[in-house]
This record gives structure tokens, C-alpha cells and sequence, in this order.
């Protein structure tokens, strides 16, 4: 699944690079050039190193709440107190060490994508971020949150901006994504049993489960990976059949997913984060 591959997603990041900037980054100034480029995509600049965390007063917090980008984690805003600011910073630190010790390729994910986290005190719980803001991660941590659900979180929004990055770089749909909310583009949810989703939006969510069924088996949990074993396979269905609806590009993805639910192989999540086997994809060959 090249949409968890630490190696594709450089490969990527350096396509896009070389698209917008004309010359093709070397390995070492990946991360700077990264972040250059997608200075120029947001409103407000990526920290030239490093992930920063800001809360509802700084500037991401200020921008986020008065353009309601993020309607449902907006919802009932409410100042949080300087301790909980704390605590959360120490949270999201914990987490992305919880992420490296369970997969080092995760991890190394996490840090390459995400530049920016945002903390809310909210009413709706979760986490969100957006094609138009890469590498920005808008979260409103649950109150019995641990550091494990920081980093399932995490997880999650990196895999959506690689995802992002990848239809940047390669396109993974035929037809712009606005075009892709008629009930004839629908697909059923993998997280949501039962809700049907718009089709990138359900491709999004299929995306997700991987990494966060293998993040959980290696904590020695199942439950979760039991939970979704359905709901990704009819998933996954339902994308196979809008195939056409996909760039070649993308139905190598939906295709790779697929694989994933003939076995549950977690060996296979795995082998798609640092394997490889999933790390190029030759666009000439398309």
C-alpha cells in the first residue's frame, strides 16, 4: 500500500517539488523543500523545522476558528486553561515516541508530513485536516484521551495528507473531487458502518484502517481490528466497483488496498511502510 510508504511518499514530496520549483531536491534538503513548498499553499507558513503546536490564541487557532474550516471541531469552542495546553503538548510528545517504538516507519511519516498541530477545546471530539492545508493536523483531544489516542490521531491525519500529497503529485481520481458527492460516486464508509461516504472521502477512510489495525495488534489489542474487518471489505467493494472512477495511479492504490482485506495480513501493513516492494511508482509506465 504505497500510501503508507515512507519512500514513496518522499518520492512524492519530491515530484511536487520539482513540479513547482524546477529542480529536484537532494535526499538531505527534502524536508526543507517540503516545507517551502507548502508555505506557499497555506496562509500561514510551516515551521522550518521541527512540529509546532499552537491552541486556540495562536495564529492556526485564530485563522482556523474564524474561517470554521473545521466546522465540527469548532463547534462550542471554549479557552483552555493553560495546564491542559501543557498537558496536551506533553501528550502529543509521548505519542509521536509511542508511534516511533511501534513502527519506526510510522513514525518517520508522521514526522515528515505533519508540520503544524492545532488544539481545541470543543465540543465534538477528534481530529481533521484538509487537501488545501498540507501539513497541518486540527485536533480536539477527548477528555479520557491517552497517549495512545494521540497517536492513532496522528496516524490517521498523516495518512490523509500523504493521500492528499499523492492526488497533488499523481492525480488519483478521473474527475475533480467536487464532482464526486453525487449518490452515484457513493461509497460506504470503512469506519462508519453503514454511511455512505462521497468516493474520495470513502477511499480516505479506507486508507486509514491499516495502519491503525497494525498500530493496535502491536499494542496487543485486537479489538478494533475485529471491529472493521467488515466494514473495510465492503469498503473496499464498493471502490472496486467505481474503478473507472480512478486514475491508473489510483487504482493501483485501491487495488493494494483490496489486497489487504483478502488476508488481514498485518505482516502486509508492515511490508507496505518500509517494503520496497511499494516504495516507487513509474508514472511513464501509467
Amino acid at each position: 500500500m504505497r500510501f503508507l510508504n515512507l519512500d514513496h511518499t518522499q518520492e512524492t514530496i519530491s515530484r511536487l517539488v520539482t513540479a513547482l520549483h524546477g529542480c529536484e531536491p537532494m535526499p538531505d534538503e527534502l524536508d526543507t523543500s517540503y516545507r517551502r513548498v507548502i508555505s506557499k499553499m497555506r496562509v500561514l507558513p510551516a515551521p522550518p523545522v521541527g512540529t509546532e503546536v499552537q491552541f486556540r490564541q495562536g495564529p492556526w487557532g485564530q485563522h482556523l476558528e474564524k474561517g470554521r474550516t473545521f466546522e465540527h471541531l469548532v463547534e462550542g469552542l471554549a479557552d483552555t486553561e493553560a495546564h491542559q495546553e501543557m498537558e496536551w503538548f506533553r501528550q502529543l510528545e509521548a505519542a509521536i515516541a509511542h508511534t516511533e517504538e511501534l513502527s519506526a516507519g510510522l513514525g518517520a511519516l508522521v514526522n515528515l508530513v505533519v508540520t503544524d498541530i492545532v488544539c481545541f477545546s470543543s465540543k465534538n471530539k477528534g481530529s481533521a485536516s484538509a487537501s488545501h492545508l498540507p501539513g497541518l493536523v486540527s485536533m480536539s483531544p477527548g477528555d479520557s484521551w491517552q497517549v495512545y489516542d494521540f497517536a492513532d490521531s496522528l496516524v490517521r491525519q498523516a495518512v490523509h495528507l500523504n493521500v492528499y500529497l499523492a492526488d497533488m503529485a499523481y492525480r488519483l481520481y478521473t474527475k475533480p473531487v467536487r464532482e464526486l458527492a453525487g449518490d452515484e460516486h457513493r461509497v460506504v464508509s470503512a469506519v462508519n458502518a453503514g454511511h455512505m461516504r462521497p468516493l474520495d472521502q470513502a477511499f480516505h477512510s479506507g486508507a486509514v484502517v491499516p495502519p491503525l489495525m497494525l498500530m493496535q495488534a502491536r499494542r496487543g489489542k485486537t479489538d478494533r481490528v475485529d471491529q472493521l474487518r467488515d466494514s473495510l471489505r465492503e469498503c473496499t467493494d464498493g471502490l472496486m466497483d467505481k474503478l473507472g472512477q480512478f486514475t491508473p495511479y489510483g487504482q493501483l492504490l485501491v487495488q493494494e488496498l483490496r489486497e489487504f482485506t483478502d488476508s488481514y495480513d498485518l505482516d502486509l501493513v508492515a511490508e507496505s511502510v518500509s517494503g520496497e516492494r511499494f516504495a516507487h511508482y513509474d508514472m511513464s509506465a501509467a
